[in-house]
């Protein structure tokens, strides 16, 4: 019998209070991408807040009814859960200590813009943050690729073609650079700053290590979603004077900060 070790990077929810808002805006994100979280890695974080085994089991009902399943649960011991409930959960990394593969030969981006789209197993250790930006996108669709070439933590990683609806781009240690546009249904993450030399109409997550310092830069800006370190905003909130246009994105004071590039 052989046993084999795999690395994921989940996504984290953090729930808030009240609950009733925080669950009205997963129901926001839910209605604009519904396939966001169907298939991913689920963790929900509940450490600190010395929960009543009750409102977890609340918690966990009113995610069940989003199709959102719970894989573990952080900072819960283990004795309090009920049967059924997720087991406890600890000693998650932060994006940046998770090694990335090398690609196999033949995993470059080969046209894949027929098939529906797929939600990313890959998303950020904090995506459930909330306030005047807040929001993350995925949409249903097939198994995705990770687009990443080689690179030592900390450096950057340039990809020469576009990134088509339904694939992904990882690299959770350093800068990611597209020259092509990112198509609607993709999906890039970088634990530094992206660059998009062209228009970006899917989905781009940055400073998933927790770099707050991380940008996004894109030369026409129509995404569904941006992010940076866990903080994020969907198409619906972004400013009128940035779509369509170049533009750069930048955190500051737990926001999301959109201004256009001459």
């Amino acid at each position: 019998m052989k046993f084999k070790g795999k690395s994921f990077i989940a996504i984290v929810l953090t729930p808030e209070t009240p609950s009733d808002a925080w669950f009205a805006e997963l129901d926001r994100i839910i209605s604009r991408t519904p396939g966001f979280f169907i298939d991913r890695p689920i963790i929900l974080d509940v450490r600190g807040r010395k929960m009543p085994i009750e409102d977890l089991e609340e918690l966990l009902a009113g995610l069940a009814e989003r199709s959102i399943r719970v894989m573990g649960i952080d900072g819960v011991s283990g004795t309090r859960l009920k049967p059924g409930m997720p087991p406890s959960f600890g000693g998650g990394r932060l994006a940046s200590d998770v090694e990335v593969p090398d690609p196999q030969p033949g995993t470059s981006d080969e046209a894949e813009e027929d098939k529906p789209e797929a939600p990313k197993a890959k998303g950020t250790q904090a995506s459930a943050r909330n306030g005047k930006n807040g929001k993350t996108e995925g949409a249903s669709e097939e198994p995705i690729r990770v687009a990443t070439g080689p690179a030592p933590d900390g450096q950057s990683i340039v990809i020469t073609e576009p990134v088509r609806s339904g694939q992904s781009v990882m690299h959770p240690a350093g800068d990611v650079t597209i020259l092509g546009s990112v198509s609607s249904g993709a999906e890039v993450i970088a634990g530094g700053s992206i660059h998009v030399y062209g228009a970006l109409r899917g989905r781009a997550l940055a400073g998933v290590s927790g770099n707050d310092n991380a940008r996004i830069f894109c030369t026409k800006l129509d995404a569904e979603l941006v992010s940076i370190n866990g903080l994020y905003q969907i198409a619906d909130d972004f400013s009128g004077d940035v779509l369509s246009k170049a533009a750069q994105i930048r955190f500051e004071n737990e926001k999301l900060i959109f201004e256009p590039l001459a």
